[in-house]
């Protein structure tokens, strides 16, 4: 018995250790990618027969790059590409990539825009370095992927997995399952727990070399799981299994301990610990990049407002932050005079402003908060939407902390009956309401209110650097090309 043991955590050790090594190896790979990107980027700029606008040496260039460079990798690690076991159909995974690479050029640049000696000799070698490095990036993964690929043909790296369980979810899971062929391979399947021997069990485990029981049986006896999960830790095989209750399919789970009882830990979103601080990392060094590209163009504005409408060039309005605190967010005034709220236009309040409306109108925003053709928006103030122009004030409340780039819209008390109240604020506030968010690229006025708030509540519990990038983008492209506003 101890010699089949041994061999059997031995097979599974060499699997578990086969794939800690294409990992640990991708890192390397990555860097190596990177660093000839960005030296190739340097090179190309130099052959073009111009010089230099600032004189960096190809040895100094080539160490601030060894230097700078790792951050990507940080990067590449919080968009899961280093993850041992994502599961992932296809190694290659070119939407990752993508997103960590434009977040990794855009801190670059930051960095080369703050530092008192740039690092860039040229404007364009941080564009040339970025489309090598998707190019290069993208080559070593695709040859990471062909060694795994030839080490899961002959059965290195690949899980033996005894399938228990029937119903919807269990042949979900097993379609799931074999279009993971380089990851899982399920050689034995048994309908019911309950109606299966433990003796019969253990053999199946023992014979085909099982490294993995995988139940989704939600019917299964207790005792018959406690005796399975026993003999699977004394074997060192793997267990996992579906949870029963359908909410934990869309919470963020945790594996923890309080004394020496196990407790599984629900997160509300992955915006807790590290989650929260690359995203505000990210926030910032895009913010400024922003703040000083469009500084020029706020003052325009300012200039054209105070122009045309008389009054204050911006509008504050308090909304919801983080965890429930009141803050101030900035715009800039798009209503004109007669119809703008607050103190500032002589205390008028939104029921009195709805009453100047036709009843539609103002039936129209009690539902939604919103007015299509809204007839309180001036000329200048209908451009500055459709451009979403109005919303560059917005970038200060992000440097101060009170707002994301993306998250939950902004929420003002007077939404909050609309919202569904304290229950559906409180997992609103979770994080930082943001200057653009999900909701507002997938549709818009469009949308009713309840479909907002459930847009908001994936956003929250499915956070990536990779969706805020692809909501940043597409925000831009609906910005500049659809003329739709944020």
């Amino acid at each position: 018995m101890a010699n089949v043991i041994y061999l059997s955590g031995k097979i599974i050790d060499m699997r578990k250790r086969s794939e800690l090594l294409i990992a640990v190896l991708q890192i390397p790979v990555d860097y190596l990618m990177l660093v000839v990107s960005f030296v190739l980027a340097y090179l190309l700029r130099q052959g073009s027969g111009r010089p230099f606008s600032i004189e960096v040496g190809g040895y100094a260039y080539l160490n601030l790059m060894l230097v700078f460079l790792p951050i990507w990798l940080l990067i590449f690690a919080s968009v899961g590409l280093y993850n041992l076991r994502s599961d992932r159909a296809k190694w290659l995974d070119l939407s990752k990539i993508l997103a960590a690479c434009s977040a990794g050029v855009m801190v670059l640049i930051v960095i080369d825009f703050l530092s008192p000696s740039p690092i860039f000799p040229a404007k364009i070698i941080p564009i040339y370095g970025f489309l090598l490095a998707l190019l290069f990036v993208s080559l070593g993964r695709f040859v990471m992927g062909f060694v795994q690929r030839l080490l899961a043909s002959r059965g290195v790296g690949v899980y033996r997995v005894l399938f228990i369980g029937s119903g919807t979810t269990a042949t979900r899971l097993k379609l799931a399952l074999k279009k993971l062929k380089r990851r899982y391979k399920v050689v034995s399947s048994i309908a019911s727990l309950d109606a299966t021997s433990s003796g019969r069990l253990k053999n199946l485990i023992k014979r085909d070399h099982i490294d993995t029981v995988i139940v989704a049986d939600s019917s299964a006896d207790d005792s018959k799981l406690v005796e399975l999960i026993s003999y699977c830790q004394s074997n060192h095989v793997g267990y996992q299994f579906v949870p029963s209750i359908s909410g934990l399919y869309s919470s963020k789970i945790l594996s923890t301990q309080i004394g020496n009882i196990p407790i599984l830990e629900l997160k509300p979103t992955p915006l807790e610990g590290w989650g929260r601080v690359i995203k505000r990392l990210f926030d910032v060094s895009i913010t400024t990049l922003i703040i000083v590209l469009t500084l020029p163009l706020q003052l325009v504005l300012y200039l054209l407002i105070k122009i045309k409408e008389p009054g204050p060039a911006f509008y504050s309005h308090e909304c919801y932050g983080r965890m429930g605190k009141m803050i101030n967010v900035y715009k800039f005034r798009t209503m004109k005079t007669e119809y703008s709220i607050g103190p500032k236009f002589g205390g008028q309040t939104i029921d009195q402003v709805l009453a100047k409306l036709p009843a539609s109108k103002a039936n129209e925003f009690r539902k939604t908060a919103k007015i299509k053709d809204d007839p309180r928006v001036g000329k200048l103030g209908k451009i500055m939407r459709k451009l979403s122009l109005d919303e560059l004030p917005q970038l200060f409340n992000v440097l101060k902390g009170d707002l994301s780039l993306v998250g939950p819209r902004p929420l003002p008390e007077s939404e909050l009956k609309l919202l569904g109240g304290e229950q559906n604020l409180a997992r609103i506030v979770t994080i930082r309401p943001g200057i653009t968010g999900l909701w507002q690229v997938s549709g818009r006025n469009d949308l009713d209110y309840s479909d907002r708030v459930r847009l908001n509540f994936y956003y929250i519990e499915n956070w990536s650097l990779w969706l805020d990038t692809k909501i940043l983008f597409k925000t831009l492209w609906q910005a500049i090309f659809e003329r739709n506003g944020i």
